[in-house]
């Protein structure tokens, strides 16, 4: 994808009616592309009132959640107070500003309507540290922590719950992502450094 992502996680199983009625419900507000590929076509039934957003094609894949880490499934389900049994795939194909701000509205909106958590896929995306090096912390994990400490600090600040869930990536490496309620996400839709993980 070229542009963000998030996983919105539901406590319940979804049959294929369950994503029928979805699909229905998505055509209040979007407009079916191509399979799973919608366009935003009213962006105020997803309590967004922006005049003529500029927004690409949005993927929204309903399907089993599924984890390979037991350990992060475990952590995942001890801090969310539920063991996810769908998510909801959004994901942009284009990285406008517009962009950011619909994937958030629909997570939102998606999360409030069927009772779930917003998984960011990341850290909440907060500009790193003066001394934090982009790449090197990327890269090499130089200064990551101290670029996580802000992204702690920022979500403390927006309150709202929010967990912090630690996994294992390739290689080796530890990571994290954060999983907030949707009131949190609507917090920092109006915070001046919002944006989404890309």
């Amino acid at each position: 994808m070229a542009g963000p992502c998030v996983a919105v996680l539901l406590p319940d199983p979804w049959t294929a009616s369950h994503v029928e009625l979805f699909r229905v419900w998505l055509a209040e507000a979007l407009t079916n592309q191509t399979g799973d590929w919608w366009l935003l076509r009213e962006p105020s039934r997803l309590g967004w009132q922006a005049e003529s957003p500029v927004t690409g094609p949005m993927l929204v894949e309903p399907d089993d959640w599924d984890v390979e880490d037991p350990d992060e499934a475990t952590f995942l389900a001890r801090a969310a107070g539920f063991r996810p049994a769908t998510e909801v795939v959004l994901a942009s194909a284009t990285n406008g500003v517009d962009d950011h701000r619909f994937l958030a509205h629909l997570a939102v909106a998606i999360a409030h309507r069927y009772g779930g958590l917003i998984d960011l896929t990341g850290p909440l995306p907060v500009p790193p540290p003066a001394r934090v090096r982009v790449l090197d912390a990327v890269e090499a994990g130089t200064g990551i922590e101290e670029w996580w400490a802000g992204s702690r600090e920022t979500l403390r600040m927006l309150g709202g719950a929010w967990h912090e869930i630690p996994y294992v990536a390739a290689g080796g490496t530890r990571h994290i992502y954060h999983v907030v309620e949707p009131d949190l996400l609507t917090v920092w839709l109006t915070h001046p450094q919002f944006r989404m993980v890309k």
